[in-house]
């Protein structure tokens, strides 16, 4: 039963819900949901578990997905929902997503910030993640943003102004672009974000802070700080019913060894740490993500670097992220992590392609004033609808202006429509690679050696068959996050008479193989089950009979 979801399009939550169902209906064998916890306004978060019948879920590594950590970011949560369509659409037909389906367990939270983005979807207001009032409960002095011509879209305001910083762009008279130092001659104007002006004093227009400031990817606990030094922290650290739903899911399933959460925009896969050089860093853990992002640029084209090295632009190093979920997940939980900034509408339209690989500087004025004409000739030639022409409109405070410019929500933060299919496949790809280098136990080169006659002697190699360590990261066993490996045989009728039925064993490196050996007593003939464990590389049972 092929379940109709289309991935060139973005889905409402009520769509979302519909598709779930669906997916549980024609697929009962190989996902299933529930709730993880609530949003602020009461709506239920939803996880997706898939797997396939072979094995038990929670014996199998296990690898979170998430999108819309951010409201407004629903490109997030396109990729999610492609995810699953392909894995179950092509499971038993396609050899790697039946590989994936057999043996390892899928966690799949489509959309975390749900209230925020169906106020995203519904309304002409963008915000960043919850529709809680923060920091304070009335809005403040200054301008707000609001559709206040009516048409839809939340866009720009322009006026007429001898001291304005604007001019129209001669090359594209759609857009404003900043004076030169001497221009003197002409029309300029003063540039605005559509909205209105709270205590407006007939002189000062200045923006103000977004009634919706919480940005619950500040509000995990490792590194939080109060909102005065990191904007959008919230109350305290998992102050917000979407955050702690996840941090107390990620804790709750032992299994998980990997996490991948989809934000937009910029085209970068992004790994820990958000406040620390790579130096500080584990080095084995740095060198495996260094490799996994390296083979993930083969599918997705982007680039990969830590938040604080890469990301941040140098000048504002001094200012760390804090309380970032990609820090929380991996320096708190051992868990190797990553967060994928989607889209650029600038690398679209034929702009040049950010290099990652160095510290990011910042972006001149020159650079961008040249990314939005080309843009802006994209936007006609791919015939996308995504600039609102300028028009004249009576503003109640400001008197005669002129509103306009783009449509930024699907076009700027989230790509057109159209654009997702291919998005989506491409790092959907580069997930498969995380999940495929995961750890898995195994048992293998097993040997029954008669000492005598109802004394034997079992040897076995307990071996990761995966490319990364079996605690998910070699970190997580230095925090102690994980236990021990534990290797042990079972069987009725049978002792070990140096009573050291269970072997715990240190975390294996990755395709690292250790020996388990144990002298027991039983019969020929009796049947001997050797169990292998490991919290996030699965369990394993090998039977063998004793000869």
């Amino acid at each position: 039963m092929k379940v109709p979801y289309e991935a060139a399009k973005y889905y409402t939550w009520p769509e979302i819900q519909e598709l779930m169902d669906k997916w549980c209906e024609a697929f009962p064998e190989l996902v299933k949901q529930y709730p993880i916890g609530k949003t602020y306004e009461g709506r239920e978060i939803i996880c997706l578990e898939m797997t396939s019948p072979k094995g038990i879920a929670d014996e199998k590594p296990g690898y979170y997905i998430d999108g819309n950590f951010h409201a407004g970011e629903v490109t997030g949560s396109a990729v999610a929902l492609y995810t699953v369509s392909w894995l179950l659409e092509n499971y038993g037909t396609n050899d790697e997503a039946t590989e994936i389906m057999d043996s390892r367990t899928i966690y799949l939270v489509p959309r975390v910030c749900i209230d925020g983005s169906e106020m995203y979807f519904n309304t002409p207001y963008t915000l960043r993640s919850s529709t809680r009032l923060f920091p304070f409960s009335e809005d403040q002095p200054g301008l707000h943003a609001e559709d206040v011509n009516g048409d839809g879209w939340i866009t720009q305001m322009r006026i007429k102004d001898p001291y304005g910083e604007f001019k129209i762009d001669p090359e594209e008279p759609r857009l404003m672009i900043r004076r030169k130092p001497d221009d003197v001659d002409g029309d300029f104007y003063r540039v605005y974000q559509e909205g209105k002006i709270v205590e407006f004093d007939g002189i000062e227009i200045n923006p103000t802070r977004s009634r919706w400031g919480i940005d619950t990817n500040r509000n995990m606990p490792a590194f939080w700080d109060i909102d005065a030094k990191q904007v959008g922290s919230g109350d305290y650290a998992l102050s917000e019913p979407e955050t702690k739903a996840v941090a107390d899911f990620l804790i709750g399933r032992k299994n998980i060894a990997g996490a991948q959460s989809y934000h937009t925009s910029g085209e970068v896969h992004l790994r820990p740490n958000c406040t620390t050089l790579d130096k500080d860093m584990n080095p084995a853990d740095l060198a495996a993500y260094k490799a996994l992002g390296t083979r993930g640029a083969e599918f997705s084209g982007y680039g990969h670097c830590s938040v604080y090295e890469g990301f941040i632009p140098v000048e504002r190093r001094k200012f760390p992220l804090r309380g970032v979920y990609l820090d929380w997940v991996y320096n708190h939980r051992g868990i190797l992590s990553w967060s994928t900034e989607l889209w650029s509408a600038a690398h679209a339209a034929g702009g040049k392609k950010n290099d990652f690989s160095k510290p990011r500087q910042p972006v001149t004025q020159e650079e961008r004033e040249a990314d939005m004409r080309l843009i802006a000739k994209w936007n006609d030639e791919q015939e996308l609808d995504g600039f609102i022409e300028w028009e004249e409109f009576d503003h109640p405070q400001l008197g005669k202006v002129e509103i306009g410019g783009w449509k930024m929500k699907f076009m700027f933060q989230n790509p057109p429509a159209k654009f997702l299919p291919e998005l989506c496949e491409s790092n959907m790809l580069f997930t498969n690679v995380q999940i495929r280098a995961m750890a898995e136990i195994d048992v293998r080169k097993v040997k029954i050696d008669k000492k005598a006659d109802g004394l034997f002697e079992i040897t076995c190699g307990i071996v990761n068959k995966g490319y990364l360590p079996t605690g998910g990261t070699h970190l997580a066993e230095s925090i102690k996050v994980v236990r021990p490996i534990e290797v042990s045989v079972e069987g009725e009728g049978i002792s070990v008479p140096n009573g050291k039925v269970v072997i715990k064993m240190n975390q294996l490196k990755g395709r690292e193989e250790k020996k388990a050996q144990w002298l027991i007593l039983g019969q020929a003939g009796q049947e001997v089950t050797i169990i292998a464990k490991s919290e996030r590389a699965g369990t394993v049972r090998h039977k063998i009979v004793l000869p």
